[in-house]
């Protein structure tokens, strides 16, 4: 099982933005610069005159409105949205506590959470835990990394293969926590890891590697930390990023549950564990909302040698 061999073979086409959409934000665009750039007339009137009122009251106004384009982005990522896990496909629970959060702030907590988090130890191998939600059966699988990036990989419980194709553990250790660094390296690493298509968004394969970085016990708690203040520094309006409160993964296992939409149409959920920053779960569903793929990750932690091939 090559991770991001899988990772590359699932993923779905992009689909362009409709044409009448961009054309409407264009014009959009252009009728608002050529509206605020328009040069004024100067004022002739006595200060106190109401022709004189009338003008400065406009002026005020066409300074608003700019005001409030410029701040509508902003406050979409860091205003209050308030929103219910629901039973639509996605491992939704019977029950979820509304909690008002953005994305941003939410990913910015996580941050912080993360890097006052323990590591998973010290020995040389990942092992990794986790629920393939794409296989028949949703089985369990154990996997085994070497510092090289092959691993021993098979179902909890019984045989266990050799594959190739995880990030190795010197990729891990040049990693930098700086989240500006780290997203330059970051973008680099998925393209040289084939995780972005041609003329798609850098977003989507930088959420890809954040998504395998977070679960993995090599990644040290401050790059952890780095990785989701990429995130929170992604276009969050562009991908249509909701925070949907607190809810749970399919173990049962509470967290902050956050939503994604990219361009492509298909939609990814993340669960957060709140007191660790752990990715619980990675989900998702397809533009008919039918479940897609994705892992539930019940361990992780660094081990000091290689179980034996077979159980």
């Amino acid at each position: 099982m090559r991770d991001f061999t899988e990772i590359r073979g699932r993923r779905p086409e992009p689909q362009p933005p409709r044409d009448e959409v961009v054309l409407r934000a264009r014009e959009s665009l252009m009728r608002t610069i050529e509206t605020e750039t328009a040069p004024q007339p100067p004022a002739v009137e006595d200060a106190g005159s109401s022709a004189a009122v009338v003008r400065l009251d406009q002026r005020r106004r066409r300074i608003w409105r700019v005001v409030a384009g410029v701040g509508a982005a902003a406050c979409v990522a860091v205003a209050a949205s308030i929103f219910v896990v629901g039973g639509d496909g996605l491992g939704g629970p019977e029950h979820a506590q509304v909690l008002a959060a953005g994305p941003q702030f939410t990913l910015q907590q996580a941050a912080l959470v993360a890097e006052k988090s323990d590591s998973a130890g010290t020995g040389p191998i990942r092992h990794l835990r986790f629920t393939n939600l794409a296989d028949e059966g949703q089985p369990t699988y154990d996997a085994y990394v070497r510092p090289d990036g092959t691993a021993l990989v098979g179902k909890a419980g019984g045989d266990l293969e050799e594959t190739s194709g995880y990030l190795t553990s010197a990729q891990l250790a040049e990693l930098p926590s700086d989240p500006y660094q780290l997203r330059t390296r970051m973008l680099s690493l998925s393209s040289e890891l084939g995780l972005g298509y041609p003329g798609e968004a850098p977003d989507r394969a930088l959420y890809r590697l954040a998504t395998k970085l977070l679960p993995d016990p090599g990644v040290t708690p401050e790059v952890k930390a780095g990785t989701y203040r990429v995130l929170a520094g992604l276009d969050l309006e562009a991908i249509r990023a909701r925070d949907l409160g607190v809810g749970a993964d399919r173990t049962g296992r509470t967290g902050d549950v956050l939503e994604f939409t990219f361009e492509e149409g298909y939609v990814d959920r993340l669960v957060i564990d709140r007191e660790t920053s752990a990715l619980l779960s990675t989900e998702t569903a397809d533009r008919e909302g039918t479940p897609a793929g994705g892992q539930v990750y019940l361990a992780a932690e660094m081990v000091d040698a290689m179980p034996l091939a077979y159980a």
